[in-house]
């Protein structure tokens, strides 16, 4: 019989502490990643135009240099450099997801409407009986003979039903997992 060897374990108990302590920024100061604030300074180099996801209802020290992306009206004395970008209003962002263009998406700025996956299902026959149901597809009712029109042996319909809820999740909207943010544009520089 092998003897237990405690090394491994009392090097463990001892470095499990040193493990726990926080984070270290490249300057060894203490670093929270839970606590980093974002602040835009002056111009702070963001070009007029910029879009940028806002996380909380407080706005942000600057507003006055961004506009909320809710379609309203920009004013071109006010804010001239937007006005050329954009033309008379703010892209109306409520409610959408921003996508990156390439592949399948739409021309930049054009909305593309929505769409899903396509759901299949199977009805099976075995010599003319129902023989079973998959996918969203589903036979509620007694299984019987068709070959007399679509009928039970009893003589009433079978009824079959679709219910996409049977294979992915669903709601009254099509949406991927989200959070909610303000869009903001940079309206000035």
């Amino acid at each position: 019989m092998q003897k237990f060897r405690a090394y491994p374990l009392i090097l463990w108990l001892f470095l499990l502490p040193l493990l726990a302590q926080p984070a270290l920024g490249a300057d060894a100061t203490s670093f929270d990643p839970t606590r980093v604030e974002v602040k835009a300074k002056g111009s702070g180099g963001v070009p007029v135009g910029t879009i940028i996801s806002w996380p909380v209802s407080q706005n942000p020290e600057d507003m006055d240099n961004w506009l909320e992306c809710n379609g309203q009206s920009i004013s071109r004395s006010v804010y001239p450099e937007l006005f050329a970008l954009l033309g008379s209003r703010t892209p109306d962002l409520r409610g959408l997801f921003l996508r990156g263009h390439g592949g399948n998406s739409a021309a930049l700025g054009i909305q593309q409407g929505d769409a899903i996956r396509n759901i299949t299902g199977r009805i099976s026959f075995a010599d003319a009986y129902i023989d079973g149901a998959s996918g969203v597809m589903n036979s509620q009712g007694s299984s019987g003979s068709y070959a007399t029109g679509g009928l039970t042996p009893n003589g009433s319909p079978d009824d079959f039903s679709f219910d996409a809820s049977r294979v992915v999740p669903t709601a009254n909207e099509n949406r991927p997992v989200n959070q909610a943010v303000r869009y903001l544009v940079r309206a000035r520089p």
